[in-house]
């Protein structure tokens, strides 16, 4: 049986129902690591500056072009930018860095990768769509994410992933509808947050897990509102079904692994679903209307704190 380790709520319960003093109970979050030590901090300020670095070099590179643009010959603007994401590539490769280091100057290298495809396509005026320009950039570090397991990488490469399908919908499938290209979406984000919560081996970090989880359920309602007060076509059945399904299994996996998160994401979506679907119906009476949708909103969100503040009390045992 694996044995439940020592949190800030299992400290303060059993502090709660024993005569534990103060200066104890200060001594065991120290040695839990509840509390951040030196050393702690020390490796916080290190990560933050190491990332403000990697931001702070690549804008420069890019408003470097941007303002000696004209004075430069296209060829030592594509040498440059080559030059530059070879020497990155191979700091990564042949340096003796820390491994998150590596992996912060590879997500460097993912940005610079986007501006060389910037810089080509505007010296050649390729006449590309814009969707073209961020399927090439995803292609070209797909690589990258799955050897590095970094997830600010991957997280960079799902948003491109988001962004070339809506610049695909606008650009080429005109025929999409709202419901179908956010339901798309929605699956698209779905997949890959439950691909990365199968695989545990990935070590993926929650932040990375929680902002997948918003960004899908962000799709779903979306989808689902953007067909309210249409015809609603057989795609926005589809959809609905698709987004139902999925949140029934969010809720029970929520219950099987005592996560609140997801009770809270998915009741949020379904309220605001229901708002819009309440607005559309009393369309003819909005001042009433609007006041019904207020009072369900002000209720609908009072009870869903009430519960969950009573659902994570017995779940730590207090």
């Amino acid at each position: 049986m694996k044995l439940q380790s020592i949190t800030r709520d299992v400290i303060h319960t059993i502090s709660r129902y024993s005569n534990w003093k103060p200066a104890g109970i200060e001594q065991s979050f120290r040695e839990h690591k509840i509390y951040s030590d030196r050393s702690m901090w020390l490796r916080f300020i290190d990560v933050c500056l190491l990332c403000l670095g990697v931001v702070f070099t690549v804008a420069g590179i890019i408003f470097f072009f941007a303002y000696n643009w004209q004075d430069m010959h296209k060829f030592l603007k594509l040498g440059l930018i080559q030059g530059l994401l070879i020497a990155a590539i191979a700091l990564v490769v042949f340096s003796r860095f820390d491994v998150f280091v590596k992996n912060c100057i590879l997500c460097g290298a993912s940005f610079l990768t986007g501006a060389l495809f910037s810089v080509y396509g505007q010296i050649y005026q390729t006449g590309a769509n814009a969707y073209d320009f961020f399927l090439g950039w995803t292609v070209f570090i797909t690589l990258w994410a799955v050897v590095s397991r970094f997830a600010p990488l991957w997280l960079l490469l799902i948003s491109l992933v988001d962004v070339t399908i809506m610049l695909y919908a606008n650009q080429v499938a005109r025929g999409w509808s709202a419901p179908l290209l956010f339901c798309i979406l929605f699956v698209v984000n779905t997949g890959c947050l439950i691909g990365f919560m199968r695989f545990e081996r990935l070590n993926t970090p929650r932040w990375f897990l929680k902002i997948l989880a918003i960004s899908a359920v962000c799709w779903s309602t979306i989808s689902i509102v953007a067909g309210i007060g249409t015809q609603y076509s057989l795609v926005w059945w589809i959809s609905l079904a698709i987004v139902t399904v999925m949140y029934a299994a969010g809720i029970v996996y929520s219950f099987k692994s005592r996560t609140i998160f997801y009770l809270l994401i998915i009741p949020l979506s379904v309220i605001i679903i229901v708002s819009a679907l309440l607005v559309e119906t009393g369309d003819q009476h909005l001042t009433s209307m609007l006041l019904i949708v207020s009072a369900f909103i002000v209720s609908s969100i009072t009870v869903l704190i009430t519960q969950l503040i009573r659902l994570n009390k017995t779940w730590n045992g207090e």
